[in-house]
């Protein structure tokens, strides 16, 4: 399936439960075989994990991007650079209720906190299961 990055550079620890509930999806989908899960702190272990994987041609099957309880500058400009530089790859954004959401922009996928683990079910199987490939990309599935 590939590789999976929970990047959360303004709460590290924030992914730590929405990891548990993936690789528990990940088993009970028989999914798990074929997957790296990759957790990053910051944004520039964020990016020297993902340039390697794309310099060995292994586009990500999944970004999760936190945004924590108050978005940074920063933060949005590396989401945006993520969605400009890896159009294939499935980038879930985890956002709080203050932060302003683009509803016109349908190559956005943003999830409002906080999270259940059965709204993290439904979004693992909506993007790794019946749309592996986000539908904007010009990516083949």
């Amino acid at each position: 399936m590939g590789h999976i990055f929970f990047i959360a550079p303004s709460s590290p620890g924030s992914l730590d439960r929405l990891s548990q509930w993936t690789l528990r999806w990940l088993l009970e989908n028989d999914m798990a075989e074929d997957s790296t899960m990759y957790t990053c702190n910051t944004i520039e272990e964020a990016v020297n994990i993902l340039e390697t994987a794309l310099i060995t041609g292994d586009s990500p099957a999944l970004i999760i991007f936190d945004h924590a309880d108050r978005p940074t500058d920063m933060n949005i400009a590396f989401s945006k650079r993520l969605h400009n530089s890896i159009p294939e790859s499935w980038i879930v954004e985890i956002v709080p209720d203050s932060m302003p959401i683009q509803k016109d922009d349908n190559s956005l996928y943003w999830i409002r906190r906080p999270l259940t683990e059965d709204e993290w079910r439904e979004t693992l199987d909506q993007v790794l299961r019946k749309t592996p490939t986000p539908q904007w990309a010009d990516a083949d599935n």
